[in-house]
C-alpha cells in the first residue's frame, strides 16, 4: 500500500482518501477491509459526504463517511463526535438509523475528523428538483404516497416518545437556567450574525423575524428528544413504503417534541408554496398530519403556530448560509440572491404579512 500521506485537502484527491480511509479501516476494523469506488455524495451540505463499498471476507456493503468540514460551512459549529454519539444511544431504541462502523477523532488520519456508517438501501424523496415537481415520490398513486408520508411522520413521532434520560441524552440539556428554546433562539442569533459577516449582506427579514419569536415565546414548554431535521428528504423508504431509514442527525437536541413537527411541515411547504408550486395532490392535509403525530407521538400540538415561524427562521438562515456557498461556489448566479430569495425567506415573508412584523 502507498506511503503517501492525507492532508487537509483530502477531498480533491479521492485515491489518496481512499487509501488512507483503507489504512484505517485494517487497523481498527477488519484486517481484511478494501475500500472500493469511493465517490463524493450529492447530498450533505454541512458535512462533507461520501459513499463507498467495503469489501470484506463477509462479503460487500455499501457504507458512508461523514468528514467534518475544517472551513466556513453551513453551520459555524459541525460535530461529527455528537452526531456518532447521537447515532450510538438510538442504536436499539427501535428507529431505523444506520449502523456505526466507527469514528476517528485524529485529524491527522485524512485532514480532519469522521465516522463511517453502513448504507440504508432503499428510495429517498427528491429535493432538487423538489418532489413536488417530479421523481418518484412524486408519481406514487395518491394511497402509497399517504402512507409514505405517514411513515416519516410515525419515525419522529415515535422519536418524542423515548425516553431520553434513559438513553443518555442529558449531555443536550441546555445550560442551567436556559431553557431549550432560549438556547436555541441564542444560537440562531449568532449565527444570522456570523452569516451575514461571512456574506457580507444583511437580511432585515430575518432579524424582525427573531425579534418577533423573542417577544412571543411559549412558556412551561414540554421536552423530548429532538431529531433537527425531521422532513422526507431524509427519510429512506423500502419498495413497500416501509420507513427503513432516518438519516442526517447532526443537529440533535432537547426541543418541545412539536419542533420536529414544524420542520416537518414546513420543509414540505418550502418546496411548494416557497417556490410558487403547487402541493402534491395525494398529499396528506396539514390537519391529517397534526392527529396522526398527537395520536401517535402522544403530544399536543399547542405551540405549533409559534414553531411553524421558528422553523422557517431557521431555515431561512440556513438557506443563506447554502445560498452564499453555492453562490461563491458558481453553482448559481450571483444575481439569483439564492441567499436571501429561497423557500424559507419567502414562507417567512408569508408570516411577516400575516403578523405585520
Amino acid at each position: 500500500m502507498s506511503s503517501q500521506t492525507c492532508s487537509p485537502s483530502f477531498s480533491d484527491d479521492l485515491p489518496t482518501l481512499s487509501l488512507c480511509l483503507q489504512r484505517w479501516l485494517v487497523k481498527h476494523w477488519r484486517s481484511s477491509a478494501r475500500l472500493l469506488n469511493l465517490q463524493r455524495s450529492a447530498g450533505g451540505y454541512s458535512n462533507i459526504t461520501l459513499l463507498a463499498e467495503l469489501q470484506t471476507d463477509e462479503g460487500t456493503q455499501g457504507i458512508v463517511i461523514r468528514i467534518q468540514p475544517e472551513g466556513a460551512s453551513v453551520f459555524p459549529d459541525c460535530d461529527v463526535q455528537t452526531q456518532y454519539r447521537t447515532l450510538t444511544l438510538l442504536q436499539g431504541s427501535g428507529l431505523p438509523v444506520p449502523a456505526l462502523l466507527g469514528l476517528e477523532l485524529d485529524s491527522s488520519v485524512i485532514g480532519a475528523p469522521f465516522f463511517l456508517m453502513a448504507r440504508i438501501e432503499g428510495r429517498v424523496p427528491n429535493e432538487n428538483p423538489p418532489y413536488h415537481l417530479e421523481g418518484w415520490f412524486h408519481d406514487l398513486a395518491p394511497q402509497p404516497m399517504r402512507q409514505h408520508w405517514f411513515a416519516g411522520v410515525d419515525g419522529f413521532a415515535a422519536l418524542a416518545k423515548l425516553d431520553w434520560r434513559a438513553l443518555g441524552f442529558s449531555f443536550l440539556l441546555p445550560q442551567q437556567g436556559q431553557s431549550p428554546l432560549v438556547q436555541l433562539l441564542d444560537y440562531y442569533e449568532r449565527m444570522l450574525g456570523w452569516s451575514e459577516s461571512l456574506s457580507g449582506r444583511s437580511y432585515p427579514l430575518l432579524w424582525r423575524a427573531m425579534d418577533w419569536l423573542q417577544l412571543h415565546q411559549p412558556q412551561d414548554e414540554p421536552m423530548a428528544l429532538s431529531w433537527g431535521d425531521a422532513k422526507l428528504g431524509n427519510c429512506v423508504f423500502d419498495s413497500d413504503g416501509r420507513l427503513v431509514g432516518m438519516l442526517d442527525w447532526e443537529r440533535p437536541a432537547l426541543a418541545n417534541p412539536v419542533d420536529d413537527l414544524a420542520w416537518w411541515l414546513m420543509l414540505d411547504e418550502s418546496m411548494c408554496t416557497g417556490y410558487g408550486l403547487p402541493r402534491l395532490a395525494g398529499l396528506p392535509e396539514k390537519a391529517e398530519t397534526i392527529a396522526r403525530w398527537e395520536q401517535v407521538s402522544g403530544c399536543s400540538a399547542t405551540d405549533l403556530p409559534y414553531y411553524e415561524l421558528l422553523a422557517a427562521w431557521r431555515f431561512a438562515i440556513v438557506m443563506s448560509r447554502i445560498g452564499d456557498i453555492f453562490t461563491k461556489r458558481g453553482w448559481v448566479a450571483p444575481d439569483a440572491r439564492m441567499d436571501e430569495r429561497n423557500g424559507g425567506s419567502r414562507l417567512l415573508e408569508l408570516h411577516a404579512e400575516r403578523l405585520n412584523f
